[in-house]
């Protein structure tokens, strides 16, 4: 594997890099991202996602990064870079890392002509970068692998967001900047809203598995935006003790959708 060797911080290479680090505006313009470590690296490998950089940290990349980092550039072709070891601290995003980040092209689905049946998860401004790429990891977990998001919450493809997401970004299908009055247009699904302020009891309603659904999960705190529970069809709540006052909205989505896998399971339509 042969390797560019980046010394200087007015590479404009490194320049762009650190922009993708810094900046989820500059990941949509770019339409890239960059994910750090082994884990993120093999599940990208696998999924042949398309990589346009690898970046190895100088003297400190694990035997096991080197390995795995020439395979990717033999499969993808993408040009391997090694930087400095503060070059590279400055545009990894994660510190201390295995010394591998990889500059990865954001998949972009183009909208269907006609609304999909298919469940999904959408996340009306979900803003915290470690609940976004949960609620994406939850969710493929479940087999939900639709997932959409309003303009307000995170770039659902950002390092960190990506991060958090552990790979499950990859087997998903990901739809960002839509609106809560779009997802009519986008999928051909009841919009169930998981709604803390009220609704029918999770667990003591029935039927509500049946046929395809859009589970809508708000940001910590404020919930479910009005518009977002306007769009929807019907809500939900999930009784827990007195003594709780609320639910992480990670947590709340894994029960809401392992819920409703355990029920389709139990009837023998668990979907794919």
């Amino acid at each position: 594997m042969q390797l560019k060797v980046i010394t200087s911080a007015a590479n404009e290479h490194y320049k762009h890099w650190k922009k993708l680090n810094e900046s989820a505006r500059a990941c949509r313009k770019a339409g890239a991202t960059l994910a750090e470590g082994i884990h993120l690296a093999q599940v990208i490998l696998e999924h042949g996602a398309p990589v346009r950089a690898v970046l190895i940290r100088e003297n400190s990349a694990t035997a096991e990064a080197l390995a795995l980092a020439g395979e990717i550039v033999r499969s993808t072709g993408a040009a391997a870079y090694e930087l400095g070891a503060a070059l590279y601290d400055a545009v990894s995003p994660v510190e201390r890392g295995v010394g591998i980040t990889l500059e990865v092209q954001i998949a972009a689905p183009e909208r269907p002509a006609s609304p999909i049946a298919c469940d999904a998860l959408y996340l009306d401004g979900v803003q915290d970068t470690g609940n976004a790429g949960t609620l994406i990891r939850t969710a493929v977990a479940s087999g939900v692998r639709a997932i959409a998001a309003s303009p307000s919450s995170a770039c659902l493809w950002s390092p960190k967001v990506l991060r958090a997401g552990m790979g499950a970004h990859f087997g998903a299908v990901i739809y960002e900047n839509v609106e809560p009055e779009d997802l009519r247009n986008l999928f051909a699904a009841r919009r169930l809203a998981a709604d803390a302020r009220g609704g029918m009891d999770l667990f003591r309603s029935c039927g509500w598995e049946a046929g395809c659904t859009v589970w809508m999960m708000g940001a910590e705190g404020p919930g479910l935006s009005d518009r977002a529970l306007q769009a929807a069809d019907a809500r939900y709540l999930i009784p827990i003790e007195e003594a709780c006052e609320s639910l992480n909205v990670g947590a709340a989505a894994a029960v809401c959708l392992f819920e409703q896998r355990r029920r389709r399971l139990m009837l023998g339509q668990e979907r794919r």
